[in-house]
């Protein structure tokens, strides 16, 4: 049986639980900032440019010795000084671990760190990128891929990840957000559908509490490493399920677009959120990602530039909608 049958998958929701997994009563939270222990000075200056912060539950774990095997599981002082050091700020989940779309099941380590957090402070939603790192073949080697690797865009990869999708939904009783990859090998999208029509398809047969992370220079990666309009995706993109939004940045390496968070926003992203802004009209959240080994590279000044970009296409945003309203 694959492990996430263990999740609780209760039939019948509480009413206000059903509320809750309605994404456009989310909460609006604006412009936030993936947590990272150097920024902690940034977050204690209480810049008025960021809303809320974006952790990975599994940042807040240790590796410890359990029965002769090495797992890694929560450490309470680390949890108490992310709280301690944020407090005051909206949170929401971003996982980078949790392995959904491993067939032979997913990572039972990231949900224990998610567990440890999920009842500590009310968390608006919970996201995982599209995509697996562990393997584990039929003679019960373990391997891990050390980079998320994508799915094919295919029907049986639908099948795999609704139920998934679904338990994980239930048993937080919070939306899930899933974000799109940048991927790097051909033939993914070589099954009748791109990356576009697989997350329509995933929002029509989950359903209720579930929505698009959008990140959008992966996006834009996608779109130039393989020739294609990212205009005419961005077209077709059921938008009405895009809760949050990343902007990031990264380098081109022999003429390949790779996303490694190590630079400032360019701008062909910045012109993909203005086409999205007018009708995400559930979204909720713009996130600048700056990884801890790309802050070497960025200075808080470089940080807050992004910052102050974000946040200015952000209140145009609700400007735009509070006139449409009226």
């Amino acid at each position: 049986m694959n492990n996430y049958a263990a999740l609780r998958t209760d039939a019948h929701l509480h009413p206000r639980t059903q509320a809750l997994l309605d994404i456009q009563y989310l909460p609006e939270l604006g412009v936030g900032i993936n947590f990272q222990k150097s920024l902690s000075s940034l977050l204690a200056k209480g810049s008025s440019l960021i809303d809320f912060v974006e952790f990975n539950p599994t940042d807040l774990c240790t590796w410890q010795e359990r029965h002769d095997c090495w797992r890694l599981e929560p450490s309470d002082p680390m949890v108490e000084q992310f709280f301690r050091s944020t407090a005051g700020l909206p949170k929401v989940v971003h996982g980078e671990t949790l392995s959904l779309g491993s067939v032979s099941g997913w990572n039972k380590a990231y949900l224990r760190a998610m567990d440890s957090v999920a009842d500590r402070e009310e968390i608006a939603w919970h996201s995982e990128h599209l995509g697996f790192l562990n393997v584990t073949t039929t003679d019960g080697e373990h391997y891990h891929a050390g980079s998320i690797l994508p799915l094919p865009f295919c029907e049986e990869s639908l099948n795999l990840l609704v139920p998934r999708i679904k338990a994980l939904i239930n048993r937080y009783q919070r939306p899930f957000l899933l974000e799109n990859t940048a991927f790097y090998l051909p033939g993914i999208d070589g099954f009748g559908m791109d990356e576009v029509d697989f997350f329509n398809a995933l929002a029509e047969r989950v359903g209720e509490g579930f929505g698009i992370l959008l990140d959008l220079y992966n996006f834009h990666c996608n779109a130039v490493n393989f020739n294609t309009n990212p205009w005419e995706k961005l077209a077709k993109l059921d938008k009405s399920r895009v809760v949050e939004v990343h902007l990031a940045g990264g380098c081109n390496l022999q003429g390949m677009e790779i996303n490694n968070r190590s630079n400032h926003t360019p701008e062909p992203v910045w012109e993909l959120l203005e086409a999205l802004l007018p009708d995400a009209m559930n979204l909720k959240a713009l996130v600048f990602e700056c990884p801890e080994v790309a802050l070497g590279q960025f200075s808080e000044t470089d940080v807050l530039r992004n910052l102050e970009r974000a946040n200015s296409h952000w209140r145009h945003r609700v400007t735009r909608t509070q006139r449409e309203v009226v």
